[in-house]
């Protein structure tokens, strides 16, 4: 008998060992999955918390320490009731005790495992019932909740507004560019927008709350940016109010493939942005060209247009070939007196729009074709405003036959805040740049400049970033700068040339730049989803990024490094990546 007792014994012993790390295991995986989930409460400004802490991160943190606190709980009662059982020396009273101990703390701790589970089911299931699903992408902020780091990381380039833009206009468009070629009909429906797979509503609401009137949409030739204006205002004039776009995982690339590959839930993709209480009658103007007036640059410079704000892609790029396409700009030479055939570019969220030729003239240093404007020439490029509604409003008229920004306001040329229309509509002349001397002149904008024989083949460099490498204590919502030695070529700043990543992940991130002409350098700008805390970031510069007359970047030119072909941290690779 006592031998029997002392085996029965060692075997409630070892369970008890055992069940403390399971104990703690389980407990351990259920503080670590709490916080993943995403119920898409907005950002706390206004509420007195932190502006650069999510709330959601701040729920997370409490549930943490009240389940931390409960698991430590849990496993204090384990652990004595096993040494209680040890220590008992046989006494049944102890040893019941031990049992009834470690009974209702098992009990305790499955009731906390069930309760979770069961709100974790309920929750999932709520998220994907209102079609914003459970999501597989990092990062926080910008959606209403779900789905996946499509942006930058995935299949899309840009969007307009913003994730988490603010103050937005009424009488928004809505634009979204993709990296490939889109299956139209998956986003477009006639001349209006496809309401099974592009959802407008407001976040509160979820996609219970969709807009209720219509949406028309449009496209650009390439079926890769497509444009949705609501035929109503968004919004309301006395009260500000966010709103979500949602991508459902339908969405058909051209060649009849997904989009967005597998994904939880109905919605692939979304962010939100906040409408104000006001109306746009701004008109777009120029911020800054390239070249400058009357300047004399080697002939594979690239002609760049800035604007003061985001311009309806669909006014302002595209193919000129064959003596027809694409004609809201011009680029013109001048002793020909013909116009260029090239390609109009937009980048920089919609800001900036570039020319580049169709008349290949060299290599650069990548092996990458360089095209050229005709050397030692006069070249004029020419701006359209838009025809106007009326003489007294600044909204253009569809199809475009100028520029005009995401509220259809025509291009204001003369930089005087009113939209006059082109010289057919205003009877004055086209605005000159190259003139010191406007009176009388239009919204109809034009300049000059001449052209060598030169080819620039200096490549730009590096010549600060920030934050520096290895840095640490970076604010939440810092955005990662690189400034080049030269400007740069604002259509090759994207997230083929600049990769961006959490801890390997996939995160969501666009990029802008800022030129600085009186040193002729550029910075490029990685705005992104708010940083996680603790939390390792990466950011990858590579040879796809051009300076403004094409030449690419070496990866470690700059910052007192040499080595080709990639930098690690600042330390010179023998491989293409760092990864």
């Amino acid at each position: 008998m006592l031998k029997i007792g002392k085996v029965n014994r060692f075997y409630k012993i070892v369970g008890v060992i055992l069940l403390i790390p399971l104990a703690i295991f389980l407990l351990s995986n259920f503080v670590l999955a709490a916080p993943g989930l995403d119920v898409g409460l907005t950002y706390p400004q206004g509420t007195g918390l932190s502006n650069t802490q999510d709330i959601r991160i701040i729920i997370a943190k409490i549930i943490r320490v009240i389940i931390g606190f409960l698991g430590i709980i849990a496993v204090g009662l384990i652990i004595y009731a096993g040494w209680l059982w040890m220590s008992s020396e046989g006494d049944e009273e102890k040893i019941g005790q031990a049992k009834r101990l470690l009974q209702n703390a098992i009990i305790g701790l499955i009731i906390i495992l069930s309760a979770f589970a069961i709100a974790s089911f309920i929750l999932s299931r709520l998220l994907e019932a209102t079609g914003i699903g459970t999501g597989t992408g990092a990062g926080t902020g910008g959606g209403a909740g779900g789905g996946i780091s499509a942006l930058g990381s995935g299949i899309i380039s840009s969007h307009y507004p913003e994730r988490n833009q603010k103050d937005v206009v009424r009488n928004t468009k809505i634009a979204i560019t993709f990296k490939e070629a889109m299956d139209p009909a998956t986003i477009i429906s006639g001349n209006k927008i496809n309401g099974q797979n592009i959802k407008i509503y407001k976040t509160k609401d979820g996609i219970s709350g969709m807009i209720a009137f219509d949406v028309s949409a449009g496209k650009t030739d390439d079926n890769k940016t497509f444009i949705f204006k609501p035929t109503q205002y968004l919004g309301s004039p006395t009260e500000k109010i966010w709103y979500s776009v949602g991508l459902s995982k339908n969405i058909k690339k051209v060649n009849g493939d997904s989009a967005f590959g597998a994904v939880i839930g109905e919605i692939a993709y979304d962010w939100m942005f906040e409408v104000g209480t006001f109306i746009d009658n701004t008109p777009p103007k120029i911020e800054s060209i390239i070249p400058q007036p009357s300047a004399t640059e080697s002939r594979n410079i690239v002609v760049q247009i800035n604007f003061s704000e985001a311009v309806d892609p669909i006014s302002a790029s595209g193919i000129f070939k064959g003596g027809s396409g694409f004609n809201n700009i011009k680029v013109i030479n001048n002793a020909a007196n013909s116009l260029i055939e090239g390609n109009f570019y937009i980048s920089s969220q919609y800001k900036t729009v570039e020319f580049l030729t169709f008349d290949s003239c060299g290599i650069n240093s990548c092996g990458q074709a360089v095209y050229c404007l005709p050397g030692n020439k006069q070249i004029q490029v020419f701006i359209n405003a838009a025809a106007l509604m009326a003489s007294d409003a600044p909204s253009a008229v569809f199809p475009y036959t100028g520029v005009v920004d995401m509220a259809d306001n025509s291009f204001d040329g003369n930089g005087n805040g009113a939209a006059q229309g082109p010289q057919s509509q205003s009877n004055l002349t086209p605005y000159n740049a190259n003139s010191q001397t406007h009176e009388g002149q239009g919204d109809d904008y034009y300049w000059l400049f001449n052209t060598n024989n030169i080819i620039d083949i200096a490549p730009p460099k590096v010549d600060r970033i920030n934050p520096v490498v290895g840095g640490g204590g970076v604010d939440l919502l810092a955005i990662p700068e690189a400034t080049f030695s030269k400007l740069l070529m604002s259509s090759s700043l994207n997230s083929s040339s600049i990769n961006f990543k959490s801890a390997g992940a996939a995160y969501n991130y666009w990029i802008t730049k800022s030129d600085s002409f009186s040193d002729k350098k550029t910075t490029v700008k990685i705005n992104h989803d708010q940083f996680n805390e603790n939390t390792n970031y990466s950011v990858q510069l590579n040879s796809g990024i051009k300076d403004i007359y094409q030449n690419c970047y070496t990866p470690c030119s700059g910052l007192g490094i040499t080595g080709a072909p990639s930098c690690c941290n600042g330390t010179p690779s023998s491989k293409s990546s760092c990864q």
